[in-house]
């Protein structure tokens, strides 16, 4: 598998593997590789972020499409509840983690699927999204990081400067800001710097956002 990020994915790394059946292909994981990080969303200091686990489509970067999802250990068998999101959601259960039930996703056949696991702000947005929310979401989002990262990550890794608007479609345009300046278009994601927008602005947006997470500049 093919992981991006040391930080947000490293932690996966050879934890999940695939196998194919006709027209869909199984994507299998233990249920502690999953509820080791996921227990961060219990946490206090970022409520209005958390942390997600999806499947990325190694060809573009987009969602890969869930059609079935379940926990087993031996003859005990749960079906999950599939978001409209796709993420890989889980019950937080301690019980659970001492169980450590195999996790399957049915994805489709013929496509190679990379784990990722993101921070994602809990908020519908729609189709607009302030500075005053940028702004708030930022330190939270730097909290569960560093969090995520342990102490060395609060000394070497940059500070969260905006979001990352993710939406279901490319977008034709990039986004006009208050100073007049365009937050570029790229593909279906936007990134909104927090220096960019000005005291009390409100972003109009094209499309309605279906994901926003942290826009860390580069060191």
């Amino acid at each position: 598998m093919k992981y991006t990020h040391w930080l947000l994915v490293g932690c996966l790394a050879g934890s999940a593997m695939m196998t194919s059946t006709a027209f869909a292909q199984n994507i299998e994981m233990r249920y502690s590789t999953l509820f080791g990080k996921l227990k961060q969303n219990a946490e206090e200091g970022h409520d209005d972020v958390k942390i997600a686990f999806y499947l990325l489509d190694q060809r573009d970067g987009s969602v890969c499409k869930i059609h079935k999802g379940w926990m087993q250990k031996d003859k005990h068998y749960e079906e999950l509840n599939i978001p409209a999101d796709n993420a890989l959601v889980v019950p937080l259960d301690s019980n659970l983690r001492q169980a450590n039930p195999d996790v399957t996703f049915v994805v489709d056949d013929g496509i190679t699927c990379d784990v990722s696991m993101q921070v994602i702000a809990t908020s519908e947005y729609g189709r607009q999204i302030s500075q005053a929310q940028v702004q708030s979401l930022a330190p939270q989002m730097d909290k569960l990081l560093s969090d995520l990262g342990g102490m060395f990550s609060k000394w070497f890794m940059p500070k969260v400067g905006g979001v990352v608007l993710h939406f279901d479609q490319p977008l034709q345009a990039g986004i006009i800001l208050a100073s007049g300046n365009v937050a570029e278009a790229q593909g279906n994601k936007v990134i909104l710097k927090l220096d960019a927008l000005s005291a009390g602005e409100v972003v109009k947006l094209p499309d309605d956002v279906v994901k926003v997470t942290p826009w860390i500049p580069k060191s």
